[in-house]
C-alpha cells in the first residue's frame, strides 16, 4: 500500500502563522481598547453635562428632590446619564412625555392619509358631521393640516383661561381646573373640551393667518382619528404603532382615575417660589388625550422618533416628508411642521411639559443621532407676573441636548 505523506509546513512557517494571528488579535484588542476609552470619555462628559445642568438650577431654585436625565443613541452606541434623580433611572424607567405625545397623533393622521382614509387638506367638517360640540368658529375653513400646524386659530381650552365675558361659572378660570376642583377623577372627553369653544364661540384667529399653539386643536385631531378609524385614539396608536414597533414600555392614558405611572417611574416635583417640592407624578391625564397623555421611557421614545423620521414606523417617507415641512411658529417653538419642531444641529422632534416633567426629544436624520433631555421638576413664582422660570428650564433642557450631541460627535 502506498503511503501518503503530508508536506511538513516547517517550524518557520508555523511561527509566521502564529505571529500573524497574534498581530490580528493585538489589532482587535487595540481597537477595542480605543473604543472603550472613547466610550468612557463620552459617558464621563455626558455625566458632567447632567451634573452641570442640575447644579445650575439647584443653585437658583433649591430643587433638592429633583434633577435631570440625558439619553443619546446613534451610530457610536447608546449612553445615559442622570443627576439627582432617585432612584437612578434606566432606559426602561417611565415618565410622562407630555406634548411629545403629539408626534403620535400627527403620525396617526398621516397613516390614515397614507391608507386613503382621509386627506389633510380636507376641513374638519368633512369627517365630523352633526355634532354640535364641533360647531366652532370657522369650522368650514379649518383643515386637518392647519390643526396639525397649530394654524387653525382654535382657542386652547387647556392652557388659557376662559374669558371673563363668557356667561359660565368657569369664566376667568381654566375649564379643566374648574371641573377638577369639583371632581378630581373626572374623565374628560374630546366632545366636552372642544364643546366649550363651540358653546361660547371662542377663537384665537382666522385659520391659517398665525401660529397659535392649541392643545384643543389636537383634541379635534383625536376625534377625527376615532371617527375615521372606528377605534378609540388609544387603541389606534397602540395597534398601529406601539405594539408593532415593540414599544413595550409606552402606553396611552385616558381614564380620569388612572393617575399612577407604571413602575419603575421617575417621580416629579413642583417648586413654588422657594417652597419645598410638591410631588406631582400622580395626575388625571384624561384632559390631555391626543396632545399630552402618553407615558413612555427614554429607550422607547428615542426608538419611536428615529423610526418615525426614517420612515420605519408605519408612516411612509412621502408622508414623513410632509411632516417635516416647516413654517415659522413663535419664539418658543421656532419652526413647526405637522406635529414636529426643528432645531438646526439636533434635528426634528418635539418638546413636552406637564406638571412636572420637561423634555426635549430630537432625531437628526443626517447624523443618525437621537437625543433626549428631561427634567423632573417645574418651578413657578405666582407673585411675579413676569416669571420666566419655566422658559429658563425649557431652554436649559434644550441646550443640554446640544451639549450631549457635541460630546457624542466629538
Amino acid at each position: 500500500m502506498k503511503t501518503i505523506k503530508f508536506k511538513n509546513p516547517g517550524i518557520s512557517n508555523i511561527k509566521i502563522l502564529l505571529f500573524c494571528f497574534l498581530l490580528g488579535c493585538n489589532t482587535i484588542l487595540s481597537s477595542c481598547e480605543k473604543d472603550n476609552v472613547k466610550n468612557n470619555q463620552v459617558q464621563v462628559s455626558l455625566q458632567r453635562v447632567a451634573d452641570s445642568v442640575y447644579k445650575e438650577f439647584d443653585e437658583k431654585w433649591n430643587i433638592e428632590k429633583s434633577g435631570v436625565m440625558l439619553y443619546i443613541t446613534g451610530p457610536s452606541g447608546t449612553f445615559m446619564a442622570s443627576s439627582n434623580i432617585t432612584p437612578t433611572p434606566n432606559p426602561d424607567t417611565h415618565f410622562r412625555i407630555a406634548s411629545i405625545s403629539k408626534t403620535f397623533t400627527a403620525a396617526a393622521i398621516m397613516r390614515l392619509q397614507q391608507d386613503g382614509l382621509l386627506s389633510i387638506d380636507d376641513t374638519l367638517g368633512t369627517y365630523i358631521i352633526n355634532n354640535p360640540a364641533y360647531d366652532i368658529p370657522y369650522r368650514s375653513q379649518i383643515t386637518i393640516k392647519q390643526l396639525l400646524q397649530h394654524r387653525a386659530g382654535v382657542f386652547d381650552v387647556i392652557n388659557n383661561e376662559i374669558p371673563d365675558t363668557v356667561p359660565a361659572p368657569y369664566a376667568g378660570e381654566k375649564y379643566v381646573d374648574y371641573i377638577r376642583s369639583q371632581n378630581e377623577s373626572h374623565t374628560f372627553t374630546f366632545d366636552e373640551l372642544v364643546g366649550i369653544n363651540a358653546e361660547h364661540q371662542l377663537s384665537t384667529s382666522l385659520p391659517d393667518t398665525a401660529f397659535h399653539y392649541s392643545n384643543t386643536g389636537y383634541n379635534i385631531l383625536g376625534k377625527i382619528i376615532e371617527i375615521v378609524s372606528g377605534m378609540t385614539y388609544s387603541d389606534y396608536i397602540t395597534e398601529k404603532f406601539i405594539t408593532p414597533l415593540g414599544l413595550t414600555h409606552t402606553y396611552s392614558v385616558w381614564e380620569g382615575n388612572d393617575v399612577t405611572i407604571r413602575t419603575p417611574y421617575i417621580n416629579s416635583h413642583l417648586y413654588i417660589d422657594g417652597n419645598p417640592g410638591i410631588e406631582t407624578s400622580e395626575d388625571n391625564m384624561s384632559p390631555h388625550v391626543s396632545e399630552g397623555n402618553i407615558v413612555s421611557t427614554a429607550g422607547d421614545i428615542t426608538k419611536w422618533i428615529k423610526l418615525l423620521l426614517t420612515g420605519q414606523a408605519g408612516v411612509n417617507s412621502e408622508n414623513v416628508e410632509l411632516m417635516t415641512e416647516m413654517q415659522i411658529a413663535d419664539d418658543a417653538h421656532g419652526l413647526y411642521g405637522l406635529g414636529l419642531v426643528f432645531n438646526d444641529g439636533i434635528g426634528y422632534g418635539h418638546d413636552g411639559a406637564h406638571l412636572s416633567y420637561v423634555s426635549t426629544l430630537r432625531h437628526n436624520q443626517e447624523t443618525g443621532i437621537t437625543v433626549l433631555a428631561s427634567a423632573n421638576f417645574i418651578r413657578i413664582d405666582p407673585s411675579d407676573e413676569n416669571d420666566q422660570s419655566f422658559f429658563e428650564l425649557a431652554y436649559g433642557i434644550r441646550d443640554a441636548c446640544y451639549a450631549a450631541t457635541r460630546i457624542y460627535k466629538d
